[in-house]
């Protein structure tokens, strides 16, 4: 079998959801994206909350005391690039929604599978 680790650097992106019509919840135009970007910001930021409290835990456990030190700390330039390139995936990730709705009002309607027909 050959061995294919070096195309994993070339993957191509996969998609957050599946293709075809979509479910509205809302009549209003742009309600249902912006539910979907508030629902992934909240996810976002519960994940951050749980790791923060996670790491403060640890450090008061090991006697560290870390407020003085997160206040006045700086990032290596390797450390902010790393950090610029986690919240490009961020952004993508929060505004999939808008992009795939723009995407669907480009996309051709020979694009989407006809609906199917009831009984």
């Amino acid at each position: 079998m050959p061995d294919d680790s070096s195309n994993m650097s070339e993957a191509t992106p996969l998609r957050y959801s599946v293709k075809g019509k979509r479910m509205r919840f809302f009549d209003a135009q742009g309600v249902d994206e912006l539910v979907a970007i508030c629902m992934g910001l909240a996810q976002e930021m519960w994940v951050l909350k749980e790791r923060q409290a996670a790491v403060e835990a640890i450090a008061t456990s090991k006697g560290v005391m870390l407020a003085d030190e997160m206040e006045n700390f700086e990032f290596t330039g390797d450390q902010r690039a790393a950090l610029d390139a986690e919240r490009q995936g961020f952004i993508d990730r929060i505004f999939f929604t808008l992009r795939e709705e723009a995407e669907a009002l480009e996309a051709a309607p020979e694009d989407e599978p006809p609906a199917p027909t009831m009984p």
